[in-house]
């Protein structure tokens, strides 16, 4: 029998080592020492905990569910549902306004707790309407938002339900090109022509990656859309100043999510293709046309892209490398080896 209960502070030190042996490593580093907290326990064992937490945005307070994990041997139990409707009717006594969750985009498990709770997916547009402009800043630098690349925030509001816009896979597509432009624009500052040169070319590969992304999801059943990832918009615009790069993340998601092997091979065919999508711009560098300097830049940015979207771990999964992993191992090991030796090459 599983019991969920407020947290022990004798117990705060156990909880934490639990979740940080629980999620990636990187991910792992962040989990705070528990507050407010609800475990799950079995036969006095802690195997699951909800950290949550509360902010004033826009004279409105929020209820946050920061961190929620479960042992992976009570996985199936429905234990992770049960600590979060106990943090969220934790949150309703205490008079919040909203509840909000950050989540990473393809954990599936995590956000379906919160969509069965009435919370959805909301961009940057949709928090600056319910918070305002000086809210939604006030809020995404309050918990990792602006840090967290391929996370997606998740909201709701008991005054009123929150009017979602339908966005098209165009719209996002064009918002994902506007956004990374922007995001790139402080590169400016190193003159106007090195920004061109940085911009121009992340943009065309970043056209074609999408290309090669579509073309990976007509060899599927999936009813496949494209969209933004919210978070992580920090980072790429910090690396800019320094005339680095770094992306945000965009990507093509089924509209449904299936537990079915043949699942995970049209999540994994579809980022093979957009991988497919850098080695044809660096091997195209490589021929007489890559001696214009466009190309030439857009070969190297490339490369550098396609190192990205190998790693199968946050914070760099949502980049495709996980799919692949979790698709076919072996697959995967051939991907790393070929990426590593065009590198080498290039």
């Amino acid at each position: 029998m599983v019991e969920i209960r407020a947290m022990k502070k004798s117990e705060a030190d156990e909880v934490k080592k639990m979740g940080r042996k629980t999620f990636e490593w990187f991910e792992g580093l962040f989990i705070p020492e528990p507050k407010d907290c609800f475990v799950a326990v079995e036969e006095n064992k802690i195997i699951g905990a909800v950290l949550y937490k509360y902010f004033s945005v826009a004279n409105k307070k929020i209820g946050y569910v920061d961190f929620i994990f479960v042992d992976k041997a009570a996985h199936g139990k429905g234990i992770g549902s049960k600590l979060v409707d106990h943090s969220l009717e934790a949150m309703g006594k205490e008079d919040c306004d909203g509840y909000s969750a950050l989540v990473r985009d393809d954990n599936v498990g995590s956000w379906k707790m919160f969509v069965n709770q009435g919370l959805q997916r909301v961009g940057l547009d949709d928090l600056v309407r319910v918070f305002g402009v000086l809210g939604m800043l006030n809020l995404t630098f309050k918990i990792p938002f602006n840090f967290a690349t391929g996370m997606d925030f998740y909201l709701k509001m008991e005054a009123d339900k929150l009017s979602m816009k339908k966005r098209n896979s165009f719209f996002q597509a064009f918002k994902y090109l506007i956004l990374t432009a922007l995001l790139l624009s402080p590169g400016f500052i190193h003159g106007i022509e090195n920004a061109l040169y940085i911009i121009a070319p992340i943009t065309a590969i970043i056209l074609i990656r999408i290309a090669f992304g579509y073309l990976g999801t007509l060899f599927s059943n999936e009813n496949w859309h494209f969209r933004v990832c919210d978070g992580g918009y920090f980072i790429p615009f910090i690396a800019s100043f320094f005339n680095g790069i770094f992306l945000i993340s965009g990507n093509w998601y089924p509209k449904v999510y299936r537990k079915e092997p043949d699942f995970k091979h049209s999540l994994g065919f579809t980022a093979l293709a957009q991988w497919m999508s850098l080695i044809t711009i660096i091997l195209i560098t490589k021929t007489q046309l890559g001696q214009t300097q466009f190309l030439g830049i857009m070969g190297e940015m490339s490369a550098f892209i396609m190192m990205i979207s190998i790693v199968p771990f946050y914070p760099l999964a949502s980049f495709g490398g996980k799919r692949i992993f979790e698709w076919n191992k072996w697959l995967y090991s051939i991907v790393v080896f070929i990426s590593f030796n065009i590198l080498f090459l290039y």
